[in-house]
Formats: C-alpha cells, sequence, structure tokens
C-alpha cells in the first residue's frame, strides 16, 4: 500500500529533504493525496519502473498470469485480439492517470523501463530538470556564436 509508505515519510521527515518514491505505482487506489501531502513539503521524484509487458502483451496463446501482491491467478488468451486490444487501452487509460496524478500534486516522473538505457534515461531526466530549474530562475539562453 503505497499511501501508508507515503504518509509515514511525511511523519517522519521533518525537514525539507529530496525525496525519491522507486515504485511501479501499481498499488492500491487513494495514494495521490498522500503524494500531493508529501510534495508540498519535500521535493519529491517518483522513479517508475515499467516493463513494455506491462502495456502490450505478446501473441502467446493461452497463459497463466499472477498478481505479484495478493498471488490471485488468473488465465488469458492473449491469442484474443479483442483482449489484447482491451488490455492496451486500459494501459493507456492508467498512463494518463498516473501522469496526471503526478503533475497535479507537482512531482516529476523518471521513467525507467526494462528495454531501455538506465544511462540515456538518467540523462535526460536531469537535463530537463536543469533546464527547468533554469528557466524557474529567470536564466535565458546564452546568444549562439558564430
Amino acid at each position: 500500500d503505497l499511501r501508508v509508505l507515503l504518509v509515514d515519510a511525511l511523519q517522519v521527515v521533518k525537514r525539507r529533504s529530496t525525496m525519491f518514491v522507486i515504485s511501479d505505482f501499481y498499488t492500491v487506489e487513494g495514494w495521490e493525496p498522500a503524494l500531493t501531502r508529501l510534495a508540498r513539503r519535500h521535493d519529491v521524484v517518483a522513479i517508475r519502473l515499467t516493463d513494455p509487458l506491462e502495456s502490450r502483451l505478446p501473441d502467446l496463446g493461452l497463459v497463466t498470469m499472477e498478481d505479484a501482491e495478493t498471488g490471485e491467478q488468473v488465465f488469458i488468451d492473449t491469442h484474443d485480439p479483442a483482449f489484447r486490444r482491451r488490455f492496451e487501452q486500459m494501459s493507456e487509460a492508467r498512463e494518463i492517470a498516473l501522469r496526471a496524478a503526478f503533475s497535479s500534486a507537482g512531482v516529476d516522473c523518471l521513467e525507467l523501463r526494462t528495454d531501455s538505457s538506465l544511462v540515456a534515461s538518467l540523462t535526460h531526466f536531469m537535463a530537463l530538470r536543469k533546464r527547468r530549474a533554469q528557466v524557474a530562475g529567470g536564466a535565458t539562453q546564452s546568444p549562439q556564436t558564430t
């Protein structure tokens, strides 16, 4: 339950800090308000771990899926194009909701994908944060020389 972790962090860490919340954010609903409260007091960065298979299922036929947190198992037919399409639509809706939650809370999100370079992702993320800080501080691009 990510909400419990976020509430506990707010109670434990008293001084303004930079906090990293590392999760796939597949959790019990209701964590968003706690993230917003935490971000009001601290500089919070969400580090989201993702796997492309979580958003797009390959055509593998009949497979058993297990919920990592509850242990519940279900059989699904990944050969069914309608099922794969519904799965992708649900995944896309979830992505939109997650991005909206991070934005609403004022939290930066670094997405680390299992099929991408960790170094490239970190470098891109830090460059974006640096640029945003420069813009917020009133810095402008220096004139280009020829």
